[in-house]
Order: structure tokens, then sequence, then C-alpha cells
């Protein structure tokens, strides 16, 4: 299972990131990559309309386990 994440900046410099995770669950990498590399202003639309102060974002696919050990280090919000 594959995931796609947002990693958000708020602020330049050296401040961590907000991740949001998307509900939607992938095959694989390349399937995932696929959706945002497609319509990457539909993605970042959603992310300019939930956080409309982003100073930049990328996107990216993890695997469950990325994304689990993301979750326990409370880096995780979902969308």
């Amino acid at each position: 299972m594959w995931f796609i994440i947002s990693l958000v900046y708020m602020n330049f410099g050296n401040v961590q990131p907000e991740i949001l995770v998307y509900k939607k669950l992938y095959e694989n990498k390349a399937s995932c990559q696929k959706v945002y590399q497609e319509q990457p202003q539909k993605f970042m639309d959603e992310i300019f309309t939930l956080r409309p102060e982003a100073k930049s974002m990328s996107f990216s696919c993890v695997d469950k386990q990325l994304l689990n050990e993301l979750k326990l280090s409370n880096k995780v919000k979902k969308l």
C-alpha cells in the first residue's frame, strides 16, 4: 500500500514541515506518483485551500511502513 503525502512549509528557513496524508490507497509507487504528477495543480489548490499561509509544498508517495513511522513521531496530520 502506498499513500500520497504533502509536506507543507508555513515558513521559510529551518522549520519542520506539516505533513498531510491523503486517504486514498495505491497499489504501487508508480501508480501513486502518477496521480499528483499528472494533476499537480489540483493538489496544490487543495493545500492552499486548507493552508492558505503555506509558503512551499511538495508531494511524495510513501509506503505503509514509512507512514507508520511518521505517525509514531507525531508528524502526520490527515486531509
